[in-house]
């Protein structure tokens, strides 16, 4: 694992940029290995929790487990976290970057950002959780046209 300390968030910006977002409709996370995991949920767009945290750490546990093990709690080794809205299913917006917290309740920070941060014009909100040496990336969609939650991971 790189040290975060090496690498300023600008540089896994511009590389995720480079590397996953080769058109202006979401990222391509297949550059990045196979798909492992996928899991659709539906959510209630109502509801600004969306779906039941308790139902969801069920269905995705093993994705759950995946990132507690390949990041174990410290302050220095942390996954990047990647914000696209799409809009109108035809332009990314950038949204932004940081660090995953595991000081907290994390799927919980993912689901409401993706719940109170949507894409306009009923687009597509992603967040991607990346290994910081692009081994492997969890991408949580929530799609408004079909109210659904899709989880997948990636992996070399």
């Amino acid at each position: 694992m790189n040290d975060l300390m090496e690498f300023a968030l600008g540089y896994y910006e511009k590389r995720i940029k480079q590397e996953f977002a080769t058109d202006d409709v979401g990222i391509t996370l297949e550059r990045l290995g196979g798909k492992s995991f996928e899991k659709v949920i539906s959510v209630d767009l109502k509801n600004p929790d969306l779906l039941n945290q308790q139902e969801l750490e069920v269905e995705i546990a093993e994705v759950i487990k995946f990132i507690q093990i390949s990041f174990p709690k410290t302050y220095s080794n942390r996954p990047v976290w990647f914000r696209t809205n799409v809009i109108d299913q035809a332009v990314n917006d950038y949204v932004g970057i940081g660090l995953l917290n595991f000081g907290g309740p994390w799927l919980k920070y993912v689901i409401c950002s993706l719940s109170f941060d949507r894409a306009d014009q009923s687009g597509d909100t992603l967040m991607t959780v990346f290994d910081t040496d692009f081994q492997w990336a969890i991408n949580f969609e929530l799609s408004q046209d079909n109210s659904c939650l899709t989880v997948q991971k990636f992996e070399k």
